[in-house]
């Protein structure tokens, strides 16, 4: 059974009715980006053994993680949203054991300096980040590390350029680049900026992976139903409106196959946390 603590985000409770397409039809991330953060889970030097995926949804990016992970290292999972946590559960069932645990970012429940990596999987642009780092300064140990890796698609040209105008079409306040934020709106996330201006953390590091998806127009629909940015389009303008006009998208860009090919781009930052 999960742990609960208690959290006031609102932002959150979107999730607790987008699970039907969630665990199906998101991305996923690309191998290489989860092996580089096991590698530099294992090289760090410090005592703790435990690995905390923050903002874990269903637990997707905590399995691929736990799964390249020496088995030695604790890891668990935390996410506000009750729904998914059940989801995490029941998909891991049969996976390396992992400790879900229901609780908001801006509230780890660890002591601290006791916890060596803290992860974050496209989940963070949603946190009270200024709250969040404080937590993750707290409980991580010195040198402990900080990775937040978020997928970004590549909308110059193509099926994704058409999906990002529908976007800003159709959800109130968002332009491309933008992600939802905690207060509700969209906004930029810069956690290099962010990192590198706050002396709390050092070693801020940026890398990116390019990385291919294909896509039926069937699965995309599904994928997009799973975001927030679509259960808000559909509540602003009716759901046979943004249905529609998605799948009108979805045809002109689509193969004699019924795919849609498309690239993401995984950008990973990562610091560590500075000796005081």
């Amino acid at each position: 059974m999960p742990t609960k603590v208690s959290t006031n985000s609102a932002v959150w409770e979107h999730y607790q009715t987008l699970g039907e397409h969630y665990d199906k039809e998101r991305p996923g991330y690309p191998i290489s980006a989860v092996h580089e953060i096991a590698a530099r889970a294992l090289a760090l030097r410090h005592s703790s053994r435990k690995v905390v995926d923050v903002g874990c949804g269903t637990g997707i990016f905590t399995r691929m993680l736990a799964g390249a992970l020496d088995p030695s290292l604790e890891v668990f999972g935390l996410e506000p949203s009750s729904t998914m946590i059940g989801r995490a559960i029941e998909a891991t069932k049969t996976i390396r054991a992992i400790r879900f645990v229901q609780s908001p970012a801006e509230h780890l429940p660890f002591d601290d300096r006791t916890v060596g990596v803290i992860t974050a999987a496209s989940a963070a642009p949603l946190f009270d980040r200024t709250l969040f780092y404080a937590e993750a300064h707290r409980i991580l140990v010195d040198t402990g590390l900080l990775a937040i890796l978020q997928n970004k698609r590549r909308h110059e040209t193509g099926f994704f350029r058409s999906f990002e105008l529908f976007l800003e079409k159709f959800v109130p306040g968002y332009r491309t680049g933008t992600c939802a934020d905690a207060r509700g709106g969209y906004s930029v996330a810069n956690f290099d900026a962010e990192l590198a201006s706050d002396n709390r953390f050092s070693k801020v590091m940026v890398q990116k992976w390019d990385w291919p998806r294909t896509f039926t127009t069937e699965s995309f629909e599904a994928f997009a139903l799973s975001t927030i940015q679509l259960k808000i389009a559909r509540a602003a303008h009716g759901n046979d409106i943004i249905i529609n006009e998605l799948r009108s998208i979805l045809s002109r860009h689509c193969n004699a196959s019924g795919t849609i090919d498309v690239t993401y781009s995984a950008e990973l930052t990562t610091a560590v946390r500075a000796v005081q």
